[in-house]
């Protein structure tokens, strides 16, 4: 039988996962800022996820990526002027609209894989391959956790009361 987690183990993971979010925020920022991408980062999990799904509505694209529709009309808009994205028809419904990467879409989507291919091995050089392996599999488990979780976590943390949200702040 496996035990929870104390208070100070998970308090040291949230602290961590912050520090991992905001380092690869500063990242990207500093990536941009060498080499400015005209598609925005929204846009890019856009199509990262039109090419591992397959086409798509915009409303089951909009809940894949758990954001507002009007949002992602937004960004599909930009993604189809730059030519990465097409909308067609749907087969099994003339009256609605299927988005679907293009082939440049594809090949975008291949090189930002490729580039962050190659980062991650600049950054691990110096780890085993056992240790990869490690935190594969638990980040793996931390991330299938955190999508089946979803609905629990937010009614957790929205149910708060706001006097303990004033106290921890």
């Amino acid at each position: 039988m496996t035990t929870s987690p104390d208070a100070t183990a998970t308090a040291l993971l949230s602290a961590e996962v912050v520090r991992l979010l905001r380092a690869n925020h500063a990242l990207k920022a500093q990536i941009h800022a060498v080499q400015p991408d005209v598609i925005e980062w929204a846009g890019s999990m856009l199509l990262f996820n039109l090419c591992k799904d397959g086409p798509q509505r915009s409303s089951a694209l909009a809940a894949a990526v758990c954001v507002d529709p009007s949002t992602v009309s937004r960004q599909i808009a930009d993604l189809v002027d730059l030519g990465l994205v097409e909308r067609r028809a749907d087969p099994h419904d003339g009256r609605a609209t299927l988005l679907a990467a293009t082939e440049a879409g594809e090949a975008r989507h291949r090189m930002v894989h490729e580039r962050r291919d190659r980062a991650f091995a600049v950054m691990l050089a110096d780890w085993s391959e056992d240790d990869v392996h490690t935190l594969v599999g638990l980040l793996r488990r931390f991330n299938d956790t955190l999508i089946d979780s979803r609905s629990s976590l937010v009614e957790a943390i929205t149910n708060q009361p706001a006097q303990e949200l004033q106290e921890n702040a």
